[in-house]
């Protein structure tokens, strides 16, 4: 048996940045962090470079963190993050390439970015002794000059990871996907969502979570996969009250697949992540 949490966007924008200066970078995760250290793993999303390199891509919103972030990251029980997200390349390739130098040192895995195509759609697999689960990044939302090639770095893209869902399902007991997609502010999945969620049940996938609208969007079946389109924010300075509301996934795994899967409700506050509300019961 595992016990896995799933979190949304931790986004170093303006707001967050001057939270950090002046009251550290553990005071996001203060609230949280007696969960994570409940859990066998926890996964967030990066939402952008962890360095003080790079030059900004031309593009509205570019998001970089300090490197001290990676070993907050460790300090809070966030053992992995996805970076298959569309600011992962924010500050270009040798700002990708220093965070995965600095999550490394940090003790930190991560997975839907790297330094080439490979490497960037690799699963993260998880023995835990009686189960092995399989984790997939990836985003669905990918700007111009981000995608990995053979020899460059970058994201993964929904194609460079289907022959990884092929290999993860033959080699894990349960394979979780956890895709970048949707739209921005819409609580409801679009057509691409939900013809990319068919695609990951056809596949296999027993568990799927994903991030990118900023917002909530709700728990469906897809086939035999458990699906929550989108946990919203996770550390992260939104001013609408809709933005401010998230989630995160709490997910009982067993050799044989979801035996519980709760949300649990987020209230972001000054930036941080609070636990607000009544547990969401979806399974078990």
């Amino acid at each position: 048996m595992m016990e896995l949490v799933l979190a949304g966007d931790i986004i170093f924008g303006k707001g967050v940045s001057t939270l950090a200066r002046a009251h550290g970078l553990e005071y996001f995760f203060r609230r949280v962090a007696p969960l994570f250290h409940s859990a066998d793993w926890v996964v967030a999303n990066m939402e952008g470079c962890i360095t003080h390199r790079g030059e900004p891509m031309e593009k509205e919103y570019t998001f970089r963190a300090p490197p001290e972030l990676a070993l907050v990251l460790r300090w809070a029980n966030i053992p992995m993050v996805s970076l298959g997200n569309n600011h992962s390349m924010d500050y270009g390739a040798v700002a990708l390439e220093d965070t995965l130098d600095h999550l490394w040192r940090a003790g930190v895995w991560w997975a839907g970015a790297g330094r080439n195509r490979a490497q960037a759609s690799q699963a993260v697999y998880l023995d835990m002794g009686a189960i092995r689960v399989a984790l997939v990044c990836f985003s669905a939302v990918v700007p111009r000059g981000f995608p990995a090639g053979t020899h460059t770095p970058g994201v993964a893209t929904w194609g460079d990871v289907l022959p990884t869902l092929q290999e993860a399902r033959q080699n894990a007991d349960v394979l979780v996907a956890i895709p970048h997609w949707g739209e921005e502010g819409k609580t409801t999945p679009n057509a691409k969502q939900r013809r990319i969620a068919s695609a990951l049940a056809e596949a296999g996938v027993h568990l799927c979570v994903g991030h990118h609208p900023h917002v909530v969007q709700g728990y469906e079946r897809v086939g035999a996969m458990h699906t929550v389109y989108s946990v919203g924010n996770f550390v992260h300075t939104p001013i609408s009250a809709r933005a401010r509301r998230a989630l995160m996934v709490r997910a009982r795994l067993t050799k044989v697949g979801i035996e519980r899967l709760e949300g649990i409700p987020l209230w972001l506050e000054a930036g941080q992540p609070r636990p607000k509300g009544a547990l969401i019961r979806w399974v078990g």
